[in-house]
């Protein structure tokens, strides 16, 4: 999410939470119609549900949850680092807007954390990523077959490479709280991407980044609730 987008100031809970979960939906919604207009099925990495295979989803779900730990790991283990870039991600929490988001409920969060993952994933791994690895060279140079739809695995390498590197750092300038908290998010970006390549589908990062999210709105509302509790 980005947090340097307020909602109006004091307004009731009921319409935080609708506020955030129409905010990251209309990312996916805008993701949907670049798709449309550049002529890409965003959904295309996503199974049809007359087509599903309940098993399959099932092991995407997992996989997406799994993949979440290692995020929550290494976003762990920065935190601390002692530097000054790093001190000021720990104030986020302390941020008016990260304070009214936290003060909902558990269920609101998760719900939250639901429309950002599908919402942000829908616009850069289904739209952007796709749309920059199908791109064809103008000048007849490359030879590249990957269509939207297409498994990734038959992407021209250095194409594949320069859309995820292009996606993802949209992606990261998407989250302009801090210079770190962006470079961060790319790097998240380039993980989201590689599930999705690695899968050839767009369930598991949209599993994986609810999940992050998730368990992150929690442990800092956990940490607030702990600090008021102690003082």
């Amino acid at each position: 999410m980005n947090e340097e987008t307020p909602p109006p100031e004091d307004v009731p809970d009921d319409f935080l939470f609708v506020w955030a979960c129409g905010f990251e939906l209309a990312i996916g919604l805008a993701g949907l119609l670049l798709a449309w207009f550049l002529g890409v099925d965003a959904r295309a990495y996503l199974g049809r549900i007359d087509k599903l295979a309940w098993k399959s989803v099932a092991i995407e779900l997992g996989i997406g949850a799994l993949a979440s730990i290692p995020m929550l790991i290494a976003i762990s283990l920065l935190m601390k680092i002692p530097h000054e870039a790093i001190d000021a991600l720990k104030r986020l929490s302390d941020a008016p807007t990260m304070k009214a988001l936290l003060s909902l409920s558990p269920a609101e969060l998760l719900t939250v954390s639901i429309c950002a993952g599908i919402g942000e994933e829908l616009a850069f791994r289904g739209c952007l990523l796709p749309w920059l690895t199908a791109v064809q060279d103008a000048t007849g140079q490359i030879d590249n077959p990957f269509q939207v739809g297409d498994s990734f695995s038959v992407a021209v390498p250095g194409v594949l490479v320069a859309a995820v590197l292009v996606s993802s750092i949209g992606f990261g300038l998407l989250h302009p709280i801090t210079k770190l908290y962006v470079f961060i998010a790319s790097l998240m970006g380039i993980y989201f991407a590689a599930l999705m390549i690695a899968t050839d589908s767009l369930l598991v990062p949209i599993v994986a980044h609810a999940v992050y999210d998730a368990a992150q709105f929690l442990i800092a509302k956990r940490e607030i609730e702990a600090e008021a509790a102690g003082a």
